[in-house]
């Protein structure tokens, strides 16, 4: 998957003002290359890892417990969770509730009707595509938010793993979240 740009006229200046970034070249806009000054970080996130965040993880995550194969497993919902939350910190409740919404839109549709697995799985993938925008736009947020639904779109296989193992594992960050979010900082 390569990422594109449009780099009309006027455009790559008002990515710069947004950005709040310097001057910049066409190649690094496109590469997600750093702001002057800043050794080429991307504002703080090294956006080489571009490929590593969106390639297939090399394993998947296990929803249920291994003694008990319906039951949610114990450390998704408490410490891997928590370590997503504060990998997550940097990126405003406001954004994480718009996947969170979607989440739960897919949810209700799950439980009041006989959507598919395929279904559920192209949804998945669709939200990993749109986690994937949102990190490309903005450029402060950590790549963990990509990587989170890039993880969680290979894994959930069945309506049964979306229902009972990553809604509630999103619940859980979601919640989390609330407690390492950070300030924003205050307009001067």
């Amino acid at each position: 998957m390569s990422a594109h740009r449009n780099n009309s006229p006027g455009q790559g200046a008002f990515l710069q003002l947004a950005s709040g970034g310097g001057q910049r070249n066409s190649a690094q806009q496109l590469r997600g290359g750093g702001r002057q000054g800043d050794g080429g970080k991307g504002g703080g996130d090294n956006r080489d890892r571009r490929q590593d965040v969106l390639k297939p993880p090399n394993q998947q995550e296990q929803y249920f417990s291994a003694k008990d194969s319906t039951a949610p497993d114990a450390d998704l919902l408490g410490s891997k969770a928590e370590d997503v939350a504060r990998k997550l910190a940097s990126v405003p409740t406001s954004q994480l509730r718009r996947f969170y919404g979607e989440v739960m839109a897919l949810k209700r549709r799950a439980e009041l009707t006989s959507i598919s697995d395929a279904e559920i799985v192209a949804q998945m993938m669709l939200l990993r595509a749109k986690a994937a925008y949102t990190w490309g736009r903005q450029k402060r947020y950590p790549g963990e938010l990509v990587a989170f639904f890039n993880r969680h779109a290979h894994s959930v296989k069945t309506k049964q793993d979306f229902l009972y193992g990553f809604q509630p594992h999103f619940e859980a960050v979601m919640a989390f979240h609330k407690v390492f979010e950070k300030e924003k900082e205050p307009a001067a």
